[in-house]
């Protein structure tokens, strides 16, 4: 198994570390940021090895 961090959630906060793509396992990058409601932010990474994208909403 890696050694590495894996964001979790909880309440919308990430506590630590960054994501990895679900399909290929490879570090995700932020590709969009746009704001959501009130007090939280829209975020969209990306997968640069097979373009898998995921979007999260995180209070800020």
């Amino acid at each position: 198994m890696l050694n590495r961090s894996v964001p979790s959630f909880f309440h919308g906060k990430a506590t630590s570390g960054r994501s990895f793509c679900a399909d290929c396992d490879a570090p995700m990058i932020l590709s969009l940021l746009e704001q959501d409601k009130p007090g939280f932010d829209l975020r969209t990474f990306v997968c640069p090895m097979c373009a898998a994208t995921e979007s999260i909403v995180v209070r800020v």
